[in-house]
């Protein structure tokens, strides 16, 4: 199925009932009824019977376009790994990346490690499936395409009966899974679950997780897995991060987390439009570097509560834009990607010159958004991430507040 478009892992997915087919998109479920009418011809799934022939030429062209879902293969490197025991080890990934392994069928459920089983009756008899709580699923996956998930750990275990199953340098801290070894989920499934689910609809989905890869017996797998399931349970709170952060940087994690915009705000190069991002956490960080340019954790408090009340009145005063139909106004400019530099620009000649909030809507509703020298801008072919077209609006915006 995976040279017709469709990604690896998937179907037997659907068919597992991890993945039911209301979450499925809808050029992937027209390409996925397609492929097993040919292979069953059975006439209950024939594609012209459920899908127009226009929905069909679409679906082809839409996966079509889509980049390959190439699968995983061991051995696989991980880098920046650091040495808990010599069967212990810890890191941070991408959420895609353990998507891939998944997809690629790398990371198996083991059941004599982990909760009990669900029975399901299938062609094959009655077969043992993953206890799954899909609502638990589907709040993890909304909370992760609305960029409010607070990374949390998921556990690996990765062994072999037979061979050697990781290989850890210490001089370069890389950790090697080995060809041969098997990767089971001891701690996180759910979460996997979530991630899963939430790339399928964004595919640009930059969020990092924090992986610990352990190597144990099945025994010894299974004191773990009760061990954290009854005295030291994973915390739902937000783990420490692993980078270091700008002052700038520490002010749009409070506008994500504090403001109206919670959930808006990408961590992508790019917004997900079907996600109803409005912009990304670095334009909004090069906004409060370049104008406010913060130097201290308790001035970076205080530019975030400023730029929090500030962008709650700016959404408080146009729902629509902002929070209920954004995706009905993004020919207006008011809510581009960019246009967001230049609020935090706004935000600061308010507080400068002491100008009550309540003034805001009035102000912003006397602009001009589409003006020729700012939608040129905004269009510009070098796009969103372009340093110079950034400087350029910050400037446009400067320039319009001091008139």
């Amino acid at each position: 199925m995976s040279n017709k478009g469709v990604p690896i892992g998937v179907f037997d997915e659907i068919s597992k009932g991890i993945k039911p087919l209301s979450s499925v998109e809808m050029p992937l479920l027209c390409i996925l009824t397609v492929v097993l009418f040919e292979v069953t011809n059975d006439a209950q799934i024939n594609p012209v019977e459920w899908f127009t022939e226009k929905e069909i030429r679409v679906s082809r062209e839409s996966i079509a376009e889509r980049p390959s879902s190439s699968r995983v293969e061991l051995p696989v490197t991980m880098e920046n790994v650091i040495s808990i025991q010599p069967d212990s080890y810890i890191t941070k990934v991408k959420m895609s990346f353990l998507v891939s392994l998944f997809h690629s069928q790398l990371i198996v459920y083991d059941y004599e490690t982990q909760r009990s089983a669900k029975y399901k009756r299938g062609k094959e008899g009655v077969v043992p499936v993953p206890d799954l709580n899909m609502k638990s699923v589907k709040d993890i996956a909304k909370s992760m395409l609305s960029e409010t998930y607070l990374e949390d750990m998921i556990t690996l275990n990765v062994y072999s009966e037979d061979l050697e199953a990781l290989d850890y340098n210490p001089d370069s801290q890389t950790l090697k899974i080995l060809n041969g070894a098997t990767i089971s989920i001891l701690d996180g499934f759910h979460r996997l679950q979530g991630g899963v689910r939430a790339l399928a609809i964004n595919s640009e989905l930059d969020l990092e997780m924090i992986l610990s890869v352990r190597s144990y017996d099945t025994e010894t797998a299974k004191k773990y897995f009760g061990q954290i399931n009854t005295v030291n349970t994973v915390k739902k709170e937000r783990l420490k991060e692993l980078k270091q952060e700008k002052f700038s940087d520490l002010v749009v994690r409070d506008i994500q987390k504090k403001s109206d915009l919670r959930g808006k705000i990408a961590s992508a190069s790019k917004i997900s439009e079907i996600a109803g991002q409005l912009t990304t956490f670095d334009i909004m960080s090069f906004g409060v570097d370049s104008v406010y340019n913060p130097k201290s954790k308790l001035e970076a408090k205080e530019v975030a509560d400023n730029l929090i009340t500030f962008f709650d009145y700016l959404a408080g005063s146009f729902v629509d834009e902002f929070l209920s139909k954004p995706e009905a106004y993004r020919n207006t400019n008011r809510n581009h990607p960019l246009i967001f530099l230049g609020y935090i620009v706004i935000a600061k000649h308010f507080t400068d010159i002491r100008r009550p909030l309540a003034e805001l809507k009035s102000f912003i509703e006397s602009m001009d958004f589409r003006d020729e020298k700012l939608d040129e801008l905004l269009h510009d072919r070098r796009g969103i991430n372009n340093t110079k077209i950034r400087k350029s609006v910050i400037k446009y915006f400067q320039d319009k507040v001091g008139e």
